[in-house]
């Protein structure tokens, strides 16, 4: 058992004022400066940094723990500029372009419901707190407070003791579901379809708002960015909904969580070779995959349900393993580890052992090929239906008998709209 720091997010609508906005402009040329004096004189510690441009940002006004803060900012964004460096030579200088302040917990005091945040010495900005922000704020420790020309961002923390899990639970990540397969064999797909068919719904309107206002570039700006904030919202409620439940599932179990490492799966999709390019006739970088699949694999959610599963895991206490054993999870019979053949709808065959569900598959051979793992996984399956759509009865016997085959009393499906099939538990055992 170990004590870990854990931290989470709260925000705070709010519609900003001159001096708020003022402030976020001088923040940001702040920052610029800050960038701008680090790559001039090779600047890579934060204390160096401050001696150099703590006196020239004071000048600006503002309280001194906006210098500080820009300091802190100004010094990762160099960091992360110089690791991207190292990766491509080609990489452009770094500049700050999002209104944003960040200030230190010290500044920060909630005032007979109120939160005051410094603008200024003497001069405050009060916000209002809701009930659960409230109960929040004072029952855990506050980190720092970020505003935003749309909201407040409160971050909070407290420490956490990691338990060693009982038992574990793999995490498989698809396009339009995540399945979730314990070690004692529960099985439980949440169906993200939704997800996938709004993704395509609002390409299609950015599309026809583009060509609608191709003249009217403010417009066209502002209507792209409302659409935009409305699907980002609409993904995230989703994504939180179900990562909940898959960490609420590890908590009161005791369990441990185990996903899946995609890094670099983006870097895979939109990679170019040279080739010869038929329409100019010259040899040039051309893209690998095709267009449409790498529109659709770069406006997957995979990282952001990630990390939400992550932190959310770490504030329970929840201790969380990324795998290395992810290649050919999905592809190779749990049981007999021989090659499966892929049908459509998330299907694979084994020759000995008939049909299966890939996503399925790829979470027990998750938890059988990962050391931690004790105990091998009885197959069994339920499903849980979307969040946004009622469960749907399960389906009839007579879906099985077409392929010659019986329900097994284990598989209980809800709101399922696919045919799947595992082995049953006599049959999950190594081949002599």
């Amino acid at each position: 058992m170990e004590a870990v720091k854990a931290a989470k997010c709260v925000g705070i609508p709010h519609q900003p004022s001159g001096d708020v906005l003022r402030l976020l402009e001088a923040f940001r040329d702040m920052v610029n400066h800050c960038i701008s004096v680090g790559l001039e004189r090779g600047i890579t510690s934060r204390f160096r940094l401050t001696r150099e441009v703590y006196h020239r940002l004071m000048e600006y006004g503002y309280h001194s723990w906006y210098v500080l803060s820009a300091i802190e900012v100004a010094t990762a964004i160099l960091k992360n500029y110089r690791k991207a460096k190292r990766r491509n030579c080609r990489v452009k200088a770094p500049r700050a372009r999002r209104l944003m302040a960040k200030i230190g917990n010290q500044a920060v005091k909630v005032v007979d419901g109120m939160l005051r945040i410094p603008l200024k010495p003497r001069r405050y900005l009060y916000i209002q707190l809701y009930k659960r922000t409230k109960s929040l704020l004072e029952e855990y420790r506050v980190c720092s407070v970020t505003l935003t020309s749309k909201a407040v961002y409160v971050v909070f923390s407290r420490t956490v003791k990691v338990k060693d899990p009982e038992g574990w639970i793999a995490v498989d990540v698809n396009e339009d579901n995540v399945t979730a397969v314990s070690s004692d064999g529960e099985v439980k797909v949440f169906d993200l379809s939704r997800l996938r068919e709004t993704g395509y719904g609002y390409f299609e309107r950015r599309r026809s708002l583009q060509r609608r206002y191709h003249k009217d570039r403010r417009v066209l700006k502002k209507a792209l960015s409302k659409l935009s904030e409305n699907y980002r919202n609409k993904v995230s409620t989703m994504l939180h909904q179900v990562s909940k439940r898959i960490v609420e599932w590890c908590r009161e179990r005791s369990y441990g969580l185990i996903h899946e490492d995609l890094k670099g799966l983006r870097k895979t999709v939109n990679a170019k070779s040279k080739r010869f390019n038929k329409f100019n006739g010259k040899v040039q970088l051309i893209s690998e995959r095709s267009k449409k699949l790498r529109r659709r694999l770069n406006n997957w959610w995979f990282r952001k349900f990630i990390k939400q599963i992550e932190y959310k895991a770490l504030w329970e206490g929840v201790k969380t393993i990324e795998s290395r054993y992810t290649r050919g999870s999905s592809s190779t019979c749990p049981i007999c580890r021989s090659k499966l053949i892929k049908y459509p709808n998330g299907l694979v065959e084994c020759e000995k052992h008939g049909l299966m569900n890939r996503h399925v598959v790829a979470c027990i051979n998750i938890l059988r090929w990962e050391p931690v793992v004790q105990a091998r996984p009885l197959l069994k399956c339920s499903r849980e239906a979307s969040p946004y759509e009622a469960p749907l009865e399960a389906y009839e016997d007579k879906a099985w008998s077409r392929r010659g085959e019986v329900a097994s009393p284990r598989m209980q499906h809800s709101g399922c709209n696919r045919l799947s099939h595992h082995p049953s538990p006599a049959d999950a055992t190594e081949p002599n």
